[in-house]
């Protein structure tokens, strides 16, 4: 099975995450691929294989020369609930000329609007037909990993242990909440998630999630006054003190307050906030600052306000860099396989952040996927391809034996 054989059959099963649910896999086509998954892995032949049905991850092993740096892959299974995932028709466009493409309904794919487009002439284009996502975020990922393995095991040259991991629900911040070292415990990993070839990624937001609960004192409106505590009027208060740094006014380094969700009457109400930055300082400031607007308002109101605020994860750059030649190392790697290295901040999440933070760093590579979550998502054979062949050589680079110490700092 090639690469692309690999792609379709993935994106052909949905695999859609549901936000509503709080323990994974949050949807049963994830159990479906993750199936599929391993009875690939068994007919590649790979040394050790566990599949936590429970919780719906895959790990597999491919032993390797004890003296060797053990590296770790990992991808998800699920896709965005942005756009559906079900029955995805990839739309091939061999030869890109740069041109406007016509998707399905008269819906126009244009490098007018996404000019990274133009970047992709002469190569073999993959979109969606205009009505759901591609699924390329993550299961590109997937088929490039599945291909380097394949790969590796047809190949006789040395390698040290590679493991692999397969999470589910990544695109609601769930993906390493069962995740068991005892399967997966390399020196350091690769999550395989990320976009354009060349992208490089190991700095990500700090994020906190505050919820606030607001009681409210209803009487009637005709005697109301000095009685009646209106809580839905104190949730537009809060919002209209929180500072005005938006996800929509924001963008490289500046971080952000986004008002997820604010429902109420006068008896009840409550406001999510989720609060990112990449400075560690300032991210706490940022939470300070939501303490200090209730501290007030219930100074005000009567204490009929309570706030929590939750940390969901952190920013992997402060470890990363206590580590700069498994960077470096990558880079180089980039390099000999002609690949133009782009070193980007992650705007957001990612599962390689918290398995950081537990222990194995792991920066983010791109999948050579673009538009992720929307039904503009496309990726193309070549790059993909390119990916594939980068993962092999990642592997091959850290089995020289000038390569074989990374001392990894945690």
């Amino acid at each position: 099975m090639n690469l692309l054989e690999r792609f379709y059959k993935y994106i052909s099963i949905d695999t859609t995450s549901a936000s509503s649910k709080s323990d994974t896999p949050s949807t049963k086509g994830q159990l479906t691929l993750a199936n599929k998954l391993v009875d690939e892995l068994i007919n590649l032949g790979v040394d050790s294989i566990n599949f936590d049905k429970e919780h719906c991850y895959v790990y597999a092993m491919l032993k390797g020369e004890e003296d060797l740096p053990k590296i770790g892959f990992i991808a998800h299974l699920d896709t965005s609930e942005s756009a559906s995932g079900k029955n995805i028709k990839p739309k091939v466009i061999e030869n890109y000329d740069g041109k406007d493409i016509i998707l399905d309904n008269d819906i126009v794919l244009s490098p007018k609007v996404y000019p990274d487009l133009k970047n992709h002439i002469g190569k073999t284009l993959i979109t969606t037909n205009g009505k759901t996502l591609l699924g390329a975020d993550d299961k590109a990922g997937i088929a490039e990993i599945m291909q380097m393995l394949d790969k590796v095991t047809s190949s006789e040259e040395k390698h040290g242990d590679i493991f692999i991991c397969f999470t589910p629900d990544e695109e609601i911040g769930l993906g390493t909440e069962h995740l068991n070292k005892k399967y997966f415990h390399p020196d350091f990993a690769y999550t395989v998630d990320g976009s354009s070839l060349g992208e490089l990624s190991y700095e990500n937001f700090n994020a906190a999630t505050a919820r606030i609960s607001i009681k409210g004192t209803p009487t009637h409106t005709g005697s109301a006054k000095g009685k009646m505590v209106n809580a839905v009027r104190i949730a537009t208060i809060i919002n209209s003190l929180i500072p005005d740094e938006i996800p929509e006014n924001t963008e490289n380094e500046q971080g952000f307050y986004h008002l997820k969700n604010i429902n109420g009457d006068v008896s009840n109400a409550t406001i999510e906030y989720l609060i990112r930055e990449f400075d560690k300082d300032k991210f706490e400031q940022r939470k300070q600052i939501i303490q200090r607007i209730i501290e007030e308002l219930n100074k005000k109101y009567g204490d009929c306000i309570i706030l929590n605020i939750t940390d969901s994860y952190y920013n992997m750059k402060e470890i990363i860099e206590q580590n700069p030649n498994l960077i470096s190392s990558t880079i180089q790697v980039m390099k000999e396989n002609k690949i133009t290295p782009i070193i980007s901040l992650i705007r957001g999440g990612t599962d390689g952040a918290n398995i950081t933070y537990d222990g194995i760093p792991c920066p983010n590579i791109g999948t050579g996927g673009h538009n992720f979550h929307s039904i503009f998502e496309y990726t193309t054979k070549e790059d993909m391809e390119k990916v594939a062949e980068l993962l092999v050589s990642i592997v091959k680079y850290f089995a020289k034996d000038n390569n074989k110490e990374i001392n990894i700092k945690l």
